[in-house]
């Protein structure tokens, strides 16, 4: 089926009912495999589909509650032709009722970069059921033989989607992508006869060559078992050195304070701080919705706005704000930044983070933990909800090792980091080149990076 046409064909019954329309189709098959002890624990291949119906009524000479324009959205996964006719028409009717906006509209169309974004592998369609069978197994085999102290590896899981975006609206917007993906992930468990230890392991990508099965199992088991005997150090102030997965953590307050519906609502703890220094000169921090092969790239968001590489802090200083169409009219002299994003065809777009990460530095990981003569490494981190991203608050659980003279010495677990965000920020003293992407976090990338003056709160 041609979903470019049909977004269009919609559209264009929707604007007799005398409002502006957009039509957001996605349409995809999902794969999830579970693998327990070497056996399928639970296997789901499905189709999925979905047409989204936005419809936008100009809200003039009305009441007061009615003023500005009006929005009615609803949505169905059955593509007759009674189905559309009623979905429009649901959406024309929850139009007709809801409360005026008048920063609500539809984006104009904008001329987009032609580009290859790497985004689609036609091997992932091919690929049979059977080898993805295989690759599963294979994540939990590796993480198992690694060493006979892992004992567990629950959830065991890989994951694949290849799917079809199309959208269209009113205003002359038009356009469709096509994109796959493949991903596996486990949690392994590592015991002895005095501790137990678990370690996360991960790995991803738009092409199935980018996917590694056995690195990803041999990754968790070599965390896990490192740290077992893991113990508390002293509370005390110290450099922390935070692996990529551990960074993610400061980039997921992050994202969110720089979106602008939570600086126009006063709810980030960078209000008013555009054009100012906000981190340690270093630092600079990319939503890049159009990085090759990324998990969050696309041609356009999920109202029709090209995507874009947008430096949001340069060398330290507060550059802009991540925008999608509603937000941008509300500011009235921004534009989007293309970030609309929705969770699915049944959602209106709202705004989010794409590929979004702390661009990488000279430094190997190994360099930069060499630069501490005393600190924490960060493995991971827990409870990572507590950040506050309106007040900059930021208290975490976290293991890893202790660095003593440059090197990683032993175990750490049970402890606490503490660094208001605006301070942390400007503590960053050093930043490796391995940027990693966390997939399970949204699409937040991070290298290796070293931040001074930390609280660390464990024994006594």
């Amino acid at each position: 089926m041609d979903y470019l046409k049909l977004a269009k064909d919609v559209v264009s019954q929707a604007v007799e009912w005398g409002v502006e329309a957009e039509a957001y189709i996605n349409v995809g098959q999902n794969t999830e495999i579970n693998v327990d002890r070497g056996e399928v624990e639970k296997l789901s291949q499905a189709g999925a589909k979905g047409l989204g119906v936005r419809v936008i009524r100009d809200g003039k000479g009305g009441s007061a509650r009615h003023s500005g324009a009006r929005l009615g959205y609803a949505y169905t996964s059955d593509f007759s032709a009674n189905s559309i006719r009623r979905t429009i028409e649901a959406a024309v009717t929850l139009a007709e009722v809801a409360d005026g906006d008048v920063y609500r509209s539809l984006p104009e169309p904008q001329p987009a970069p032609d580009e290859e974004l790497d985004i689609y592998d036609q091997a992932l369609v091919d690929l049979p059921i059977e080898r993805k069978v295989e690759m599963a197994k294979q994540l939990e085999r590796v993480a198992l033989g690694y060493d006979k102290r892992i004992v567990l590896t629950n959830p065991c899981m890989l994951l694949s989607q290849v799917g079809t975006v199309a959208i269209a609206n009113s205003k002359g917007i038009a356009g469709s992508y096509d994109k796959s993906f493949i991903g596996g992930f486990l949690m392994a468990m590592a015991a002895d006869e005095n501790d137990r230890s678990m370690a996360f392991g991960f790995g991803f990508g738009s092409r199935l060559a980018d996917f590694a099965p056995a690195e990803v199992g041999e990754d968790a088991a070599r965390k896990a078992v490192g740290m077992l005997g893991g113990k508390p150090v002293p509370t005390q102030r110290a450099t922390v050195v935070y692996s990529p997965l551990a960074a993610t953590s400061v980039l997921g307050a992050l994202s969110r304070a720089v979106g602008a519906d939570a600086l126009q609502r006063n709810r980030s703890f960078l209000k008013d701080k555009i054009g100012q220094p906000v981190a340690a000169d270093m630092v600079s921090v990319l939503d890049n919705g159009r990085l090759p092969g990324g998990i969050a790239t696309r041609p356009f968001d999920d109202e029709g706005v090209p995507t874009a590489a947008t430096r949001l802090i340069d060398e330290g200083v507060l550059q802009t704000a991540l925008y999608d169409h509603y937000t941008a009219t509300r500011d009235g002299a921004a534009s989007s930044t293309g970030n609309a994003s929705r969770g699915s065809h049944a959602s209106i777009p709202g705004l989010d983070a794409s590929n979004f990460y702390f661009q990488p530095g000279l430094q190997t990981p190994e360099e930069v933990i060499a630069g501490v003569e005393r600190g924490l490494y960060v493995e991971s981190v827990m409870n990572t909800a507590s950040i506050n991203p309106i007040s900059g608050d930021y208290s975490i659980s976290a293991k890893g090792y202790w660095i003593e003279n440059g090197a990683l010495s032993y175990a750490v677990n049970e402890v606490t980091i503490a660094l208001p965000m605006q301070e942390l920020l400007q503590n960053i003293k050093a930043i490796g080149n391995d940027l990693t992407f966390v997939p399970m976090m949204g699409a937040l990338g991070s290298p290796t990076i070293r931040v001074d003056g930390v609280m660390i709160g464990g024994s006594g």
